[in-house]
């Protein structure tokens, strides 16, 4: 089968695989689409991963074959799929920290998303797969559930309320996904951007109320003027870059929460005494919880949340490894392979 595999100096490459061979717990699904998502452009970047590997984790796609164990399932039926899956029972699954949890670390789908076939065990079947009924949206728009679930934790986790003013730092499709949630739970919700058009296409989505160019001037006394002087109550970080930490610093109100939802190149990191003396609370916020999973792919399938427009790429999976580079370069804002 056709897959795209990790080459050295950041490249991608079409090569053949074997179709995996499924067990009797197991599913052989037919890829549809797939999601390049921006972890898997930091691990392309920074050689993350063993050449070879196969990436690509935002999957929807269509079952042709059934283990002989699995009765819930059957050929034919579409289905989004989550990659990885916690025991439910650990000290950090009852602590309602899922992504700590060993077996959601080791857990994956094989070989990855960007590839013609995968297997999907029965441990995923169970906890992140959900059938797609026919006529619903966009095999592409579905496609989005895991990362939507991302920000749904991240915004529950920061206890948002209709009470809040929000800053979002990075309106790539992360903090647009993340915009909109925010103001699904009534916050004022401003964003920032070195982009004007990812602004314009923030307030479009109705994902920010306000917007400004993050490299102005004049951005911190315009966040000071939309709160009274005092900050905002919530920064999220979805940007990915180092600077992203002053600029959180600065716009936080003392006493506020600031949201990290991306990772940096450096190793940076907040001031102890501006935290100290500010009383400001730093929460990480790292993929997704079984229950977030579920309410992103209702909320993306009855149409109460709608991110068709931030797909602005839609490639064939042959075509990823010459396409890839438009990511990297902020020239594609979210991008989906068709495979």
């Amino acid at each position: 089968m056709l897959c795209i595999t990790v080459e050295k100096n950041h490249k991608l490459k079409v090569s053949n695989c074997p179709v995996p061979e499924i067990n009797n717990d197991e599913v052989l699904l037919k890829l549809d689409v797939c999601g390049v998502c921006g972890s898997d452009l930091v691990k392309i970047k920074n050689n993350l991963v063993p050449e070879g590997t196969v990436l690509g984790h935002e999957i929807v796609g269509t079952i042709v074959e059934v283990g002989n164990q699995i009765k819930k399932w059957s050929p034919s039926q579409k289905v989004v799929v989550a990659h990885h899956v916690p025991c439910l029972n650990c000290y950090f699954c009852r602590s309602g920290n899922f992504s700590m949890c060993r077996q959601f670390k080791e857990t994956n789908i094989s070989p990855g998303g960007f590839s013609e076939y995968i297997k999907v065990s029965r441990a995923h079947l169970e906890h992140t797969t959900f059938l797609i009924p026919r006529g619903t949206v966009p095999d592409e728009e579905i496609a989005l559930t895991e990362p939507l679930a991302c920000c749904l934790r991240a915004v529950t986790r920061a206890q948002i309320t209709p009470s809040n003013t929000v800053l979002i730092c990075g309106l790539g499709s992360i903090g647009i996904m993340i915009g909109k949630l925010c103001i699904e739970k009534g916050a004022q919700t401003y964003g920032i951007d070195l982009l004007e058009e990812r602004i314009q296409l923030g307030k479009d989505m109705t994902a920010i109320h306000d917007g400004y160019l993050a490299n102005s001037s004049e951005v911190k006394s315009w966040i000071l003027n939309k709160t009274e002087g005092r900050g905002v109550d919530v920064v999220f970080l979805a940007s990915g870059s180092d600077k992203s930490i002053s600029t959180a610093i600065d716009f936080v109100r003392s006493g506020g929460k600031i949201i990290i939802f991306s990772s940096i190149s450096k190793e940076e990191g907040f001031y102890n005494n501006e935290i100290y003396y500010r009383e400001l609370t730093v929460i990480g916020s790292y993929s997704p919880s079984p229950l977030a999973l579920k309410e992103a792919y209702q909320m993306i399938i009855t149409g109460k949340i709608k991110l068709g427009s931030i797909i602005t790429d839609v490639v064939p999976l042959k075509e990823l490894p010459k396409q890839i580079d438009k990511c990297f370069k902020n020239k594609s804002l979210k991008m989906i392979v068709k495979v």
